[in-house]
């Protein structure tokens, strides 16, 4: 499973440029394989010059939409591993019922056709949510040491009631059922900024 706080790019050159797909004006800068200090400051002399038309030597090195035969092993690779967690959706869930679930700690059941992260706190009061990861659809698996519910596709994470932790994901979980309230954040609502 790939970690969920640093993204490693296949040719381990970060992403720093015009975000490919949408229109010139989105920029990003991510990638950086725990190489946060050094790529900022590059994407902070780099995306200006793009903005503003100049040239930037950089531009081609960091461009979030190259290509290489050199990428072409690592980014197949990469490929295999993330298709591979789609498996969870036939797969049995963690325990049969949610009163296999330990206070304090939370579990993916199987409800039919679809599966269920379930987290039952300390009180026992049970939040449920849909275990389909709101970003490209994996399922998220729990995190037992940071009490999160975590996507083994891209990384995204949720608390232990199904909020957004860390992107790419923006919508929360969808909640199924729960006897406790979400707090300020709603089910499948966007982040609030």
């Amino acid at each position: 499973m790939q970690p969920t706080q640093i993204v490693e790019p296949t040719d381990a050159l970060a992403y720093i440029g015009v975000n490919p797909g949408f229109h010139e004006n989105v920029y990003i800068a991510t990638g950086d394989s725990g190489q946060g200090l050094t790529h900022g400051t590059i994407a902070a002399m780099l995306i200006p010059d793009l903005i503003q038309g100049r040239y930037n030597e950089w531009e081609t090195l960091y461009n979030p939409s190259r290509k290489s035969l050199r990428m072409l092993p690592g980014t197949l690779k990469h490929d295999v591993e993330i298709n591979l967690q789609y498996k969870d959706y036939v797969t049995a869930g963690d325990v049969a019922s949610v009163d296999d679930i330990p206070p304090g700690s939370g579990a993916v059941i199987r409800a039919g056709l679809n599966k269920h992260a379930v987290y039952k706190d300390e009180q026992g009061k049970v939040y449920e949510m849909s275990a389909v990861c709101t970003h490209l659809g994996g399922i998220v698996h729990w995190n037992a040491a940071e009490k999160s519910w975590d996507c083994p596709v891209h990384g995204s994470r949720f608390s232990c009631k199904g909020e957004v932790i860390n992107g790419p994901a923006v919508r929360n979980l969808k909640l199924i059922s729960h006897d406790a309230h979400l707090g300020e954040a709603e089910a499948d609502q966007p982040l609030k900024s």
